[in-house]
Order: structure tokens, then C-alpha cells, then sequence
């Protein structure tokens, strides 16, 4: 289903441009701009606070010579880079930044001194999608769908057993410890999506607000298994562990997309409760499967969190959408649509009770969820 709903990410890419996390809004020289004289420096303005992916900013001149000076200036939304160059023709900066949501992204401009020339040879970005390369979305998404798969393991099966089965069962405690396991998985598979998304080395990337939020889930499966571990010997403590999965979800809002005009704690406290809904459904039908027992008040737990998924989702929606020409003109858009018409479908498997294809269903909706976060909204 990932490879499918890539497929239509990048047909309607081809329709209009993904915008980026951070979305380049200006620059000076701007692009184009044919100059008298070479610039002292270039200074590029994004739409959020952004810090440098590796050298931030390359500059090349006509005839191909790195010229600019001296490391890159970061201020807010600003990244600056002094030019040290006489040649006349076109110039080439290249940009590569993570931003303040810890999202990549990169591109490249050009200006002219005198007259335009030939561009000088640099990286082709023309394949990318949601401007990252291809094979760094697609490991991005794959970062983010195991840490979904391990929250629905870890805490999805606490909650199985908090609010369905409170009973000790080592079945279910070896499932706990999988999602320990995935969720540990998932923070280097993330880290090689970014890289590659940047094409910089993996270290290039870790002083950023990318660094912290890897950090943060990190620390979060190493949370959890301890804790998993006292729960086994005391046999008791499941709710107290489970509560922990809340700072765990908002944490994850770090590496969610903001909403403009929305304080963050809002955004991140939205953003969780979908998140958890889904863990809570996908996690606790993998238990059921184990067990086998308490499936009456399972599809209960299941209708609330389908329910939470429905309203979260239309918020989020609501909120990331221009419009409903979005759907087809963007690739969050086509994503989210898809999204969306496997969610219900998988709910009516649910409700017709076969469950085995109700759990290879919610995989897949995870797999477009985790596509989903990887791409930059239309707003």
C-alpha cells in the first residue's frame, strides 16, 4: 500500500510542486535577478525557523568555483552566506535546512552578474518529492511507520490490558517488549531517511530540533522497556506505565506539522490524541489476537478510538487543507485521500468482524499515516 500511495504522491507532484516544510518565501539576490556586480553575500528567508543541513548554503560560480565564505548565519527564519567572487554570469546557491517541525527540505536559484550564462553543474533536484529526494521520503516514511508499529506494540498493548483484560499475561508483556524494539528500530532508520533526504552524512543532521526529536524517542523506548521490566517482576503498575505514553505522543508532535495561527501545546495535544487512537485500536487487535479473549469489550474500545480517529482527523484536515481541490492538486492531498478511504474501509472490516483483515488493513492505513507526516501540507 506505501508503494501504491507513492505512486499517487508523485502524480499529483507532477500536477503542482509540493511546497516545503520550510518554504522558501525570498531572497536577495532573488532568483533570477540579473546584477551589476557580483553580491557580497546571499541571504535566503523562510517561512519558519530553519537551522543549516551541513553547509546550509553552497554557492557556485560561473565557472563552477564554490565561492562563498566563512560558515553560514542562521537568525530565525534567515540563513546568510558571504560571497567572495569577481566572475560574471550565472551563479548557482544551493539550500539544504531542516526546520523548527524537524522536517527537511532543500532546493537550489539562480542570479546572473552582467548577463546570464550557462548554470554552473550542480545536483539535479528535479525528482524530488515534497522537496526531498525520493528514497529519503520513502525512508523517512518508513522511520515513521515503525514508530507507529512499535507505540501500537508498546502502549496499544498496555492499553489492551488496562482497559480489556487486566490479567498478567507473558503472551502480551513479549509483545510490549517488540514495540520496545521497533520503536528503538525506528530512530536510525529515521536518521538515514533524513540523511538521504538531504544527501549529507547522518551526523550533518543531528545538530538540529531533528537531533532533539530523535533524542526524545530514543528515550522513550529506553522508558518503556524499564518500565515494562518493573511491570513483569511486580505484576502490577500497567496504568502508571501506560499514562507514560502521553509526554511519549506529545513529544511526537515535535515532528508534526504546525498549524498557522494555533499555539503549538494545541497542535501537539491534537496531533497526540490521533495518535494514540490509532495506537490504542491497532496495538489492542494485535492482543486480541494473541489472546483471543475479551473481544466483546475490545470492539468497544475499538468504536471510541475509530470515533476520536474520525474527529481528530477532520480537524487535522480542516487545518492542513486549503481547499478541496487539494485532494488532487497536492501530494499531502492525494495521501490524506487515500488515507482516508482506507481508515473507512478498514472500519468496516472491523465492523464486519473479520480480524486478521483488520489488522493487515491498519497496517497499511499506519504505512500512508507515516507518508503523511513525511509530506509538507498545502498550508
Amino acid at each position: 500500500m506505501l508503494g501504491a500511495a507513492l505512486g499517487v504522491v508523485l502524480a499529483a507532484a507532477s500536477v503542482r510542486p509540493a511546497s516545503a516544510h520550510a518554504l522558501l518565501l525570498g531572497s536577495d539576490p532573488a532568483a533570477g535577478a540579473v546584477l551589476s556586480e557580483p553580491p557580497a553575500g546571499v541571504e535566503l528567508r523562510f517561512s519558519e525557523a530553519v537551522t543549516a543541513a551541513g553547509p546550509g548554503i553552497t554557492v557556485l560560480a560561473p565557472s563552477g568555483r564554490v565561492v562563498h565564505r566563512g560558515g553560514v548565519r542562521v537568525a530565525g527564519r534567515n540563513l546568510s552566506a558571504r560571497v567572495q567572487s569577481v566572475e560574471h554570469g550565472t551563479y548557482l546557491v544551493r539550500w539544504a535546512v531542516i526546520a523548527q517541525d524537524t522536517h527537511p527540505s532543500r532546493g537550489q536559484l539562480t542570479f546572473s552578474v552582467g548577463q546570464p550564462g550557462p548554470v554552473p553543474a550542480g545536483a539535479s533536484f528535479g525528482s524530488d518529492v515534497g522537496a526531498v529526494s525520493p528514497a529519503g521520503l520513502l525512508l523517512q516514511a518508513l522511520g515513521r511507520w515503525l514508530h507507529f508499529v512499535g507505540l501500537a506494540l508498546g502502549f496499544g498493548t498496555l492499553a489492551f490490558q488496562v482497559l480489556v483484560r487486566p490479567v498478567a499475561d507473558r503472551r502480551l508483556d513479549r509483545l510490549v517488549l517488540g514495540g520496545v524494539a521497533v520503536l528503538a528500530l525506528a530512530q536510525p532508520v529515521a536518521l538515514v531517511g533524513q540523511a538521504v533526504s538531504l544527501d549529507l552524512p547522518p551526523q550533518d543532521v543531528l545538530a538540529s530540533s531533528f537531533g532533539q526529536a530523535l533524542g526524545l524517542g530514543l528515550g522513550g523506548a529506553l522508558v518503556l522497556w524499564s518500565a515494562a521490566g518493573a511491570v513483569r517482576e511486580a505484576g502490577r503498575g500497567r496504568t502508571a506505565v501506560l499514562a507514560f505514553g502521553v509526554p511519549v505522543v506529545l513529544a511526537d508532535g515535535l515532528a508534526g506539522h504546525r498549524i498557522l495561527g494555533v499555539p503549538d501545546l494545541a497542535t501537539f495535544s491534537l496531533g497526540a490524541v490521533h495518535e494514540a487512537a490509532m495506537a490504542v485500536w491497532a496495538g489492542g487487535l494485535i492482543a486480541f489476537l494473541v489472546v483471543r479473549e475479551g473481544g466483546r469489550r475490545f470492539g468497544l474500545v475499538a468504536l471510541a478510538c475509530v470515533a476520536t480517529l474520525a474527529a481528530s482527523g477532520a480537524l487535522l484536515a480542516l487545518a492542513h487543507l486549503r481547499s478541496p481541490s487539494d485532494v488532487t492538486s497536492s501530494a499531502y492531498g492525494a495521501v490524506l485521500g487515500v488515507k482516508v478511504i482506507a481508515a473507512a474501509a478498514t472500519a468496516l472490516v472491523a465492523w464486519l468482524g473479520v480480524r486478521r483483515v483488520e489488522a493487515a488493513a491498519l497496517a497499511g492505513v499506519l504505512a500512508l499515516a507515516a507518508l503523511l507526516v513525511s509530506l509538507p501540507p498545502p498550508r
